[in-house]
C-alpha cells in the first residue's frame, strides 16, 4: 500500500499551462506578465495547441447569423478568442453572450476591444465565481430569462465537451444549435518538448490545469518521456477552478490539488505570494 500524499504547503513556482496556438508558445501571455510584475515565479509549458476547426468555412458562415440568436456561450477562453477570429463583423447587440468565469469573461472583453469593439454594447451573463462551470451559467441565464421556448442559443466550444448545458437549455425548449470553432490537438511529444518538461518536475512547483483535456495529454507526455504520472505528479500541486477537474487531477497522481480562480490574484494567493 503506498503512503499518505506529500504535503505541498506553498508552491514555489507556478507553471502556466494555456490552450495556444502553437506559433504563440513562446509569447508570453497577459496573465504571465501580470504574475511576473507581481514577483511570481512563472514558466509556461503548452498543453493544448489551438487549431482550425474541421469545417472552418461553415464556423464562420454560422457566425455570420449571429443576429439570428438570442444568445451565444463561448464556453471557454478559448471558444472565445476562436470565434472572434472566425467573425469578420462587428458582434450583434440583439445577441447577448453567456460565459462561464472570469477568464473567458476576459477573454471576450479583451478581444473585442482589440477589434475596436465597445463590450458595454451588448449584454452579458456570466457566471464568474473561482468554481463556475456549466451549471453555474445556466442558473444565471434562468434569472436573465424565464421563457426560453423556441429561443435560439449558440453554443461555441472546440471538438467535443460536455453536453450539459446544451441539454439544459433543450429541455427548457430553446434551439440550440452548437457549433465548432477550434480543435484541440495535443503538442507534439518531440524531444525538446519532453526534455523540457523533466526539467520542469520540480518539487512542489503549481500546475494550473484548465480543462480535462490539459490534464490528459500532460499524462501522455509523461508517459512519452518514460515516467509514470502517478509518480511524477506526486510532488506537484494542481491549480484548477472547478470540482470535478480537482477530482481527476487528484486520480491522475497530483500530491497537491487547490482550487482557485484563475486571475492574478487567486493564482497568488495559491502561491502564497498574498
Amino acid at each position: 500500500m503506498s503512503g499518505p500524499a506529500p504535503s505541498i504547503p506553498q508552491a514555489k513556482r507556478i507553471i502556466l499551462t494555456r490552450a495556444c496556438d502553437p506559433a504563440d508558445e513562446g509569447v508570453p501571455s497577459p496573465l504571465e506578465l501580470q504574475l511576473r510584475d507581481a514577483g511570481a515565479r512563472v514558466e509556461q509549458f503548452a498543453l493544448i495547441h489551438l487549431a482550425q476547426p474541421a469545417d472552418a468555412a461553415a464556423a464562420r458562415q454560422a457566425l455570420q447569423d449571429l443576429a439570428d440568436y438570442v444568445l451565444a456561450v463561448p464556453v471557454s477562453p478559448a471558444a472565445a478568442r476562436a470565434a472572434l477570429g472566425l467573425l469578420d463583423r462587428p458582434w450583434p447587440a440583439s445577441c447577448a453572450l453567456g460565459l462561464i468565469g472570469a477568464a473567458s469573461r476576459d477573454a471576450m472583453r479583451q478581444g473585442l476591444q482589440a477589434r475596436g469593439e465597445s463590450p458595454q454594447a451588448l449584454r452579458w451573463i456570466c457566471a464568474e465565481q473561482p468554481d463556475a462551470d456549466s451549471e453555474a451559467l445556466w442558473q444565471a441565464l434562468q434569472r436573465w430569462r424565464a421563457d426560453w421556448h423556441g429561443a435560439p442559443v449558440l453554443l461555441l466550444r472546440g471538438d467535443g465537451g460536455r453536453e450539459w448545458l446544451a441539454d439544459a437549455l433543450r429541455a427548457a425548449g430553446a434551439r440550440v444549435r452548437v457549433l465548432e470553432v477550434y480543435r484541440r490537438v495535443a503538442p507534439a511529444a518531440d524531444a525538446a518538448r519532453l526534455r523540457r518538461l523533466r526539467e520542469l518536475l520540480q518539487p512542489g512547483d503549481a500546475w494550473q490545469i484548465a480543462a480535462a483535456s490539459a490534464l490528459h495529454n500532460l499524462c501522455g507526455l509523461l508517459r512519452a518521456a518514460g515516467l509514470q504520472p502517478r509518480q511524477a505528479l506526486a510532488g506537484q500541486c494542481a491549480l484548477v477552478h472547478h470540482a470535478r477537474l480537482a477530482q481527476a487531477a487528484r486520480e491522475a497522481g497530483f500530491g497537491c490539488v487547490r482550487t482557485v480562480a484563475f486571475d492574478p490574484r487567486g493564482l497568488l494567493e495559491a502561491l502564497g505570494g498574498r
